[in-house]
């Protein structure tokens, strides 16, 4: 479980096929071993770009996970290029402060870049378009989504796309600031909503 607080910012340093449809990818580990800092262990989950991860295997440099078909075909990590920014956030613990919302880092698919447009000094607005447009039912403004695993609000939404506004400090410590036109990113709807949908549903049989 996760919040889509990010919490480091790390960079591809290897992305390879392992077989037709799976992928090892390799990110440079910005997580220091300090008196203040848990290490990260082996089998250990972290979210990359808001998908959940199994650290398969690691040095002091560098982490790796296992990317299965599943989560090729439903995300965009096997895009990235080595240099590519990817949002790291560690599993919660229990007592850990709940800052954004409850993210369990299993993506519903991809969304396509329309827009990103600097309002003032700063502050960004960010236009995406569902690729599986389904998943705007679970979306209301003034709701949460996560982007590449950063818990956003929907600042606005019409029939086709999702706007949410970027304040500085999310556009500075993020890789929200890599991002362009036609760039793909991960979503993920707020689990509260679809547990709600299958409740009226089953209640409807």
């Amino acid at each position: 479980m996760f919040t889509g607080i990010i919490q480091k910012v790390a960079r591809v340093s290897m992305l390879e096929k392992t077989s037709a449809q799976s992928y090892r990818l390799r990110i440079t580990n910005p997580y220091a071993v300090s008196a203040n800092e848990d290490p990260i262990h082996l089998g250990e989950s972290i979210a990359n770009n808001g998908v959940c991860l199994t650290v398969t295997s690691m040095g002091p440099d560098h982490l790796d996970f296992d990317l299965s078909p599943e989560t090729v075909e439903r995300t965009a990590l096997s895009r990235l290029k080595v240099g590519s920014a990817v949002n790291l956030e560690r599993s919660l613990r229990m007592g850990d402060r709940l800052s954004g919302h409850w993210v369990q880092g299993h993506v519903d698919g991809t969304a396509k870049v329309i827009k990103v447009h600097e309002v003032e000094k700063g502050y960004y607005d960010l236009q995406i378009e569902p690729i599986d447009q389904s998943v705007l039912r679970y979306c209301v403004k003034k709701g949460s989504l996560a982007v590449d695993g950063i818990s956003l609000t929907i600042h606005d939404l019409d029939s086709k796309s999702l706007q949410f506004q970027i304040i500085p400090h999310t556009w500075a410590e993020t890789a929200l600031h890599d991002l362009s036109h036609g760039d793909l990113v991960n979503i993920e709807v707020d689990v509260l909503a679809k547990y709600i949908e299958r409740m009226k549903n089953y209640d409807a049989t």
